[in-house]
């Protein structure tokens, strides 16, 4: 895993940590907008292992659609959950008519774990993938 990746992890880490501290603290509408940028972080960094970089927000929610969600690498469930997310970060952050409740951003939270796990898992799988075939080719120039 290169430095990018890593440090893209460890902002959704972060993220993370913070959204749980908010929503115990009682603050439901910024929970929900920190755990956004959770997942954001974490497809930045699905998307940078694999060379792509894009920066806006819909770019990233399109791209990890286009090249993992829509060919079936990682379960299209997550970029649901990205995509939801992001509307709800939006409504938190933007809309003063509407309110996010305690039960959504709870909700979100327990999604922003289950995102971030599935996110290392795959880099994980990946790596021990890249790993072996460089294993294997170096055992035939032998």
């Amino acid at each position: 895993m290169n430095e990018e990746v890593s440090r893209y992890l460890d902002k959704a880490d972060h993220a993370l940590i913070v959204a749980e501290d908010l929503m115990a603290r009682g603050h439901a509408p910024d929970a929900a907008s920190k755990i956004y940028y959770a997942m954001f972080y974490a497809s930045k960094a699905l998307l940078a292992a694999e060379g792509i970089d894009v920066v806006k927000h819909s770019a990233v929610e399109s791209a990890f659609g286009y090249y993992f969600a829509k060919p079936g690498r990682i379960d299209p469930m997550y970029h649901k959950m990205l995509m939801t997310a992001r509307k709800i970060r939006e409504i938190a952050d933007y809309d003063i008519d509407e309110e996010i409740i305690e039960p959504v951003a709870s909700t979100k939270i327990e999604e922003g774990r289950a995102f971030i796990a599935a996110i290392k898992q795959f880099l994980a799988a990946e790596a021990a993938r890249a790993a072996e075939r460089t294993k294997e080719e170096g055992g035939k120039s032998t």
